[in-house]
Parts: structure tokens; C-alpha cells; sequence
């Protein structure tokens, strides 16, 4: 089987998905821009409404992106000509259900562009001194070693002196870790910009100060009910001071809806996209 691939060669998405898709297997696909061609199973248009003029002599598959202004009067009807469609969203698959035979349609999501888009690990800053019991050290410590797994879904950012031990057991389980123990306070305001948390892993508190440079620079706060965070202020999410285990329902609860959204687009891929279009090919040269 031999499918011809016709896009654009105005470097849009559209033609790295081109690319990416005659990747995926070169004995099968070709690639050609604007112009079909004549001595293959199928043209597969990226787009059609760039690239399809009309019917070839061999089966003609596209791709429809999207409608202008989401106006039904951009249809043009040489399209609906065309022996297959596939959409990439169910909303234009609906809209042309009025127009075109369902059964010569599917929606087919593009799939990653990079294999490397992997799950972003939100960054948990702790700015306060460590290698104290009250300041959460030993517990930091334990919570590493009962917990690894979990933490290793996280980067943990530390910032300020005595948490060299907490950071030589991260890294030891793979845990991602910023050490920034200089006294450099002016380096502060740049450090909370690169993390999406705070982290108040005390025991008993007067303060932090890291509360207050939390609320002033808008980071969410995931603190032990302690000094200020116990009446004064409030944490985005709150746990008993040494409850490990609450912690770590917390960081679930914020890695959950993460990987839902990974698990929702996990399926797609160009290999399978690849497969999809010879099934289709297949199915039209089998009727």
C-alpha cells in the first residue's frame, strides 16, 4: 500500500503534522506539497480546505481543521466531494453530519508533535532554614524515605542553609532538587517566581517569613497549621504539624488532576495516526 501525504509548504502545524505522520512509516507514506499524486493507493490532504481540489482517480482522504469564523458558508462544496473525512474535534464532524455521510467520516485528534512532552512536575519551594526539629527537618527527612515514589512526581526547590541531608535523600530516589543555601536574600523575589507551592513543613512556628513573601508574591501555600498559617493566615492546603500522611494526600490531590489530563490525551500519538489513515485506505479499497 502506498498513501501520498499533500500538505503545505509554508511551515503551519499543519506540515510538521505532515512530517510526523510519514515518519512513522516511509515504505508506506509519501509527501508531496499541494499537488496530489496519481500512482497511489490514496492522497491523504492536510488540509482540504488548502489542498483538495477535487476528486483525483485514486481515493482521497482529508483532513478538516476548522471552519472561518465558524460560518457553514465557508463550506465549499468540492469538499464534500472528497472521500473521507476526518475532523479533528467532534464539533465540525457535527456540522458536516448534516452535510456528509457519517460513516465516511471519523475525529481523530492530532497526536504529540514530541514524543519528549512528558508530565510537568510541579516545582514545592521550602524557604526557611532547615537541620532543625522545629523547622521540619527530620520530618522532610522521613518523608522522603516513606514516600518516594510520590515525591518523585514533584521538584522540590530548597532555599536557605541545613537541608543538605533532605537533598542528598532526594536526589538518592530520584527525587528532582534546587539547593539555594546562600544567605543572598535579594535572590529571594526570583526564587518564587520558579515555584508553584510553598511548602511549610514546621513543627512549631512564630512565623515563617515565608508566609508573608508567600501571599505577597501570590505562590499557594501548602503549610502545617502552625504560627501564622494556625490564625492569622490560611494555607491553600492544610495539614496537622508531623502528619505525614495527610502531606501526602495533599500532593495526590494535586498530581490527580495532572495526570487525568496526561491520561486524556496519552492514547494519541502519529503511530497510531498512521495506522488509523492504512485502515481507512484499506477499508475503501476493500468496498
Amino acid at each position: 500500500m502506498n498513501i501520498n501525504i499533500v500538505t503545505v509548504d509554508s511551515g503551519w502545524i499543519l506540515q510538521k503534522i505532515a512530517d510526523r505522520i510519514k515518519e512513522t512509516n516511509e515504505d508506506i507514506f509519501s509527501l508531496t506539497y499541494w499537488e496530489p499524486r496519481t500512482d497511489v493507493d490514496a492522497n491523504f490532504y492536510v488540509d482540504i480546505q488548502n489542498c483538495y481540489r477535487g476528486p483525483t482517480c485514486t481515493h482521497d482522504i482529508g483532513l478538516f481543521t476548522h471552519l472561518d469564523r465558524d460560518s457553514t458558508d465557508s463550506i465549499l462544496p468540492h469538499w464534500l466531494k472528497i472521500d473521507y473525512i476526518i475532523h479533528q474535534c467532534t464539533k465540525y464532524y457535527d456540522i458536516f453530519s448534516d452535510l456528509y455521510n457519517k460513516d465516511k467520516m471519523c475525529v481523530l485528534p492530532p497526536g504529540e508533535i514530541h514524543e519528549s512532552f512528558t508530565l510537568k512536575k510541579p516545582v514545592i519551594g521550602i524557604f526557611q532554614r532547615g537541620q532543625y526539629e522545629g523547622k521540619g527537618f527530620h520530618f522532610m527527612r522521613d518523608l522522603v524515605d516513606q514516600h518516594p515514589n510520590i515525591l518523585k512526581q514533584f521538584k522540590f526547590v530548597f532555599v536557605g542553609s541545613g537541608w543538605d541531608d533532605v537533598v542528598r535523600i532526594c536526589n538518592k530516589n530520584g527525587i528532582k532538587t534546587f539547593y539555594y543555601d546562600d544567605s543572598d536574600y535579594s535572590m529571594y523575589p526570583k526564587l518564587y517566581k520558579n515555584v508553584d507551592y510553598i511548602l511549610i513543613p514546621s513543627l512549631w512556628e512564630g512565623g515563617p517569613m515565608s508566609i508573608i513573601e508567600a501571599w505577597a508574591t501570590g505562590t499557594p501555600i501548602i503549610g502545617a497549621k502552625v504560627g501564622l498559617l494556625n490564625k492569622d493566615f490560611t494555607a491553600d492546603y492544610s495539614f496537622d504539624p508531623g502528619n505525614s500522611q495527610q502531606l501526602i494526600d495533599i500532593l495526590n490531590s494535586i498530581i490527580a488532576p495532572l495526570m487525568q489530563r496526561r491520561d486524556k490525551v496519552s492514547h494519541l500519538n502519529y503511530q497510531k495516526y498512521g495506522q488509523m489513515l492504512i485502515e481507512i485506505v484499506d477499508n475503501l479499497n476493500n468496498k
